[in-house]
């Protein structure tokens, strides 16, 4: 045993000693598709796989003497890791759960795992967590349970629809479906089919491979005004031809592996324990990395400016930010039109943000700088939905008068400008409101 755990370490050296005279040539890089990799991690990591390494060629050379103690030694360490992982789970339930993260998707762009039960973070005093379905939707529904209600509203949109920062039950789908279920009609269900940064684009990919499995009896949308840029920056990357799926990389990237509460707490070294899997996976030719904040990195020419954010809406004249307005209206119509074909109405809802409204709410908003000093044209968005609510052939709500005419405050958070609770229940109100007047609901009348 001793000459074998000889063998292997020296064996080990030099293959150390090897990936240590590639990485310092410099010539990392070369062996991912993208050309960026992090050399210090690298280093890290070889020098943490050596010890590791050189440790198990101790044991092995001791084990025929020694295995009583070793045995006590890991008997002892998983005792201690299975008190300490129940211990955490106990008193941070949250901890225990995985972090929140998307997954690149050649489908959908990005996606959450099914069936997963995620952490999104602690946000003004309070643990946000997440449940998916089996179609990675925040939902309790699954299609089978949900096609037992005679009517089903399925809820298109991106984080406001999601419910950021808010539980699943606070977001307006659930208080939507709620506050139906309050007119004395139980057979309602509402799917909440909101995910963070999607926008029509990414809204039309979900509804024809997913959400018409639902055989929803309505489809809404809530469009935000960050929906204008981020159909831009989709569509850069979208191409209908793509054998995989419209967007470019691997079908589904693999999720970071999840082992508990002890792992949550030792995230500052996941790179240096993950490196070798992230290199294999990095070597795969259709590789391409997934920034979840990627909607602030990029260009879009207007007027003769480069502008570098979704908010440059608020600070161009229609006349100058039509195309953008009239690509997405083209999209948002066929979505409009896969309803038509299969026989469900679609309503469009335009999403004011705190500030076309209110002037004190949200006062230390994290995302303000973004927007531009005098916000100008941050009308701009209703402006234009408004004209083409008088030619369209679906109905489209504009939500800010019903916003500008309430005193309900606050309705978005202190820090964020997402709805908080209340905010989410007026929008739900705004929503079930608008599609009792309709008559969209079934077997209720509209009050």
């Amino acid at each position: 045993m001793k000459r074998l755990s000889k063998i292997l370490f020296c064996i080990g050296t030099c293959f150390t000693l090897a990936a240590l005279a590639y990485v310092l040539s410099g010539e990392l890089d070369g062996l991912s598709n993208d050309g960026e990799a992090n050399s210090e991690v690298a280093l890290l990591a070889i020098t943490f796989y050596w010890i590791l390494g050189s440790f198990v060629c101790w044991v092995l050379a001791v084990l025929p003497e020694k295995w009583k103690q070793l045995a006590l030694l890991a008997f002892s360490t998983v005792l201690c890791a299975v008190f300490l992982e129940t211990g955490l789970a106990w008193l941070n339930p949250s901890l225990a759960l995985r972090e929140f993260e998307f997954l690149r998707s050649s489908r959908q762009h990005h996606v959450l795992l099914p069936e997963a039960a995620y952490d999104l973070g602690r946000f003004e005093g309070k643990h946000i967590s997440v449940q998916t379905n089996s179609d990675r939707l925040r939902t309790e529904y699954s299609k089978q349970s949900f096609l037992n209600y005679e009517n089903r509203v399925v809820c298109l949109g991106d984080s406001f629809t999601f419910g950021a920062w808010v539980d699943g039950e606070e977001s307006y789908p659930a208080q939507l479906e709620n506050k139906l279920r309050q007119l004395s009609h139980e057979n309602v269900a509402v799917l909440n089919a909101g995910m963070l940064s999607y926008s029509p684009v990414l809204h039309r990919e979900l509804l024809f491979n997913t959400l018409m499995q639902y055989e929803p009896t309505v489809v809404t949308l809530m469009l935000d005004c960050t929906d204008i840029g981020d159909d831009y920056h989709y569509l850069k990357d979208y191409d209908r031809f793509r054998e995989n799926g419209p967007f470019a990389g691997q079908i589904l990237s693999r999720p970071t592996p999840h082992f508990g509460a002890l792992w949550r707490l030792a995230k500052p070294v996941h790179p240096i324990l993950l490196a070798p899997i992230e290199l294999l996976q990095r070597l795969n030719s259709n590789h391409v990395p997934h920034d979840p904040l990627d909607y602030y990195h990029f260009e879009i020419p207007v007027d003769g400016a480069i502008e570098t954010d979704r908010f440059f809406i608020y600070r161009h004249p229609l006349t100058k930010t039509r195309p953008f307005f009239d690509k997405t209206y083209s999209v948002i119509s066929e979505i409009a039109e896969i309803c038509k074909v299969n026989g469900v109405p679609f309503v469009l809802f335009i999403a004011p943000r705190y500030h076309h409204w209110s002037a004190t709410e949200s006062p230390e908003n994290w995302e303000r700088s973004v927007y531009g000093e005098t916000l100008e044209h941050q009308n701009t968005i209703f402006d234009f939905f408004d004209e083409m609510a008088t030619e369209s052939e679906f109905e489209i709500i504009n939500l800010l008068p019903a916003f500008q005419k309430t005193e309900e405050f606050p309705l978005v958070f202190r820090t964020d400008p997402h709805w908080n609770s209340a905010g989410n229940r007026f929008v739900a109100g705004q929503v079930a409101s608008g599609l009792l007047k309709r008559e969209l609901i079934t077997g209720i009348e509209a009050k």
